[in-house]
Parts: C-alpha cells; structure tokens; sequence
C-alpha cells in the first residue's frame, strides 16, 4: 500500500510539472497494443478489460486487468482470476499518464501481485509468507508528423520479485529482477480499424522473474465501435520462436464513447 501511494504521489508531482507544456491534440488518439501498454489511460469512469503495465503477453489472457479511469490522466485496475485461482491471492495495477501532446504520450505504470505461498521445515508449515511480485514499466506513444495512420511504442518494464518472509535470509536469496522490453507499430487502415505489429523479449509464463526471457512477435486487429457494449475490441496472437508456444490476445474498453 505504501508503494502504491507513492506512486500516486510521483504521478500527479510529475503530471503538474508537466502541464505546462502539454498540448492536448484535437485528434481522437487511439492505439492497440500488443505487448505493450498505452500511453493514454483510459477516460474518467471508463471501463476496460486489458492488460496491466506490469503484466506479460505470455501470460493467460484470462488474466487481463479490470481497468477503470478514475481522474482524467490516472487509472486503476485489478485482474479477478488471480483471486478465484489462488488462495490468499491479491493484486492491483495503477498508471500515470504523466504527459500528453500532439505527436507524444508518456506513462508510467506499477503493478504489485501477491500469492501465498509455504515455507515448510522437516515436512511442517512454519510459515506462509507472500510470493510478492513487483512491476514498474515506462510506456511511450508516438506518432511521427511523416504518416499520422502510424503509432509507435516501445517499453521497458522491470519486473521483481521475492518471498516476504520473516526470515531474512529467505527474502535476500529469493529476490530477483528481470527487465523486459519491446515495441508496438499500429497502422490505421480503414476509419475505425487498425493492424499492430509488435516484437518482444519476455519473461516465459509472465507470472514470475525466475523464468526464461525469450523473444516473439505478434500481430493484433482492432476495432472502435463508440456506445457498444465492447466498444474497442482486439483480437491477436503471440509466436515464440524459442518455445513454439503460440498464444491468442483478447482486449476491449466497455461502453467508450
């Protein structure tokens, strides 16, 4: 909790040195991501159902974020399966659209997710401790002056974890960090619809930093569809060379104006 408001705190600081110099661009911007996250955050009171900056393309899209926009550059979200999958499970994702201008985005997202976990001695539970997973990702969006139907956004996200152990020893030895990075390139090509293409390198599964970091590229088609129901949806698949694992992508924004 202390990380989080923190966090909050950085974001409106960075945001109110910012303002001065943002434009806000009278053109809707819209943009899709595939393995990263966009720079805008969603609308005050704006639902969606996405990926959290913190979370990994490889992990299940089941596990997506339950966004929602609560001031008009800050938004909130948790993923509900983790709650319904694990036991003593939880999670919340925050993020910070700390800049905002005709041809650039910046944000900043931080992502905390926490499973229990067992330490046992000579067969007996002596503690249950949280396995305590940590995300902050720099995310930006740009769209070149050169073609206005091109967004492009490459990332970087440090991923940590460790084990909240009492047990000192048990924290240092199972802290670890990992960076992941990558970029998205959106093309518009109709009026309301957009092909992204995108390259990674990731952690495996996405729900730990022990894992393999491997390189895939992916490919996601997207909708707007303002007042309906899944307002922007996006379907698309994620290739892992390393691994042969392919995996299929679902998002969308709820009711978007």
């Amino acid at each position: 909790m202390r990380a989080l408001i923190s966090f909050i705190i950085l974001a409106f600081s960075i945001q109110s040195l910012a303002g001065f110099d943002d434009v806000i661009p009278e053109k809707r911007v819209v943009f899709n991501p595939v393995v990263s996250t966009s720079a805008r955050t969603l609308p005050q009171w704006q639902f969606g159902y996405q990926r959290a900056g913190g979370a990994n393309v490889n992990s299940h899209m089941l596990t997506n974020a339950l966004s929602m926009g609560v001031l008009p550059r800050l938004e909130i979200g948790t993923v509900p399966m983790f709650y319904a999958t694990a036991s003593g499970s939880r999670n919340y994702t925050v993020k910070g659209n700390f800049y905002r201008g005709e041809n650039f985005d910046w944000a900043a997202s931080f992502t905390e997710t926490r499973f229990r976990s067992e330490v046992k001695k000579e067969g007996k539970v002596v503690e249950r401790p949280d396995l305590v997973l940590r995300s902050t990702q720099l995310g930006f969006n740009y769209r070149p002056d050169w073609n206005e139907n091109v967004t492009m956004s490459p990332f970087i996200t440090q991923v940590c974890g460790h084990i909240d152990s009492t047990n000192g020893l048990i924290f240092v030895y199972s802290l670890k960090c990992e960076a992941e990075y990558g970029l998205d390139i959106q093309y518009q090509i109709k009026d309301r619809e957009w092909i992204t293409l995108a390259y990674g390198h990731l952690r495996e599964a996405g729900l730990s930093p022990y894992e393999q970091m491997n390189t895939g590229v992916g490919l996601a088609w997207s909708q707007l569809r303002p007042k309906e129901m899944f307002s922007r949806p996006s379907v698309g698949v994620y290739y892992t060379p390393d691994t042969q694992d392919t995996l299929f992508l679902l998002s969308t924004t709820f009711f978007e104006l």
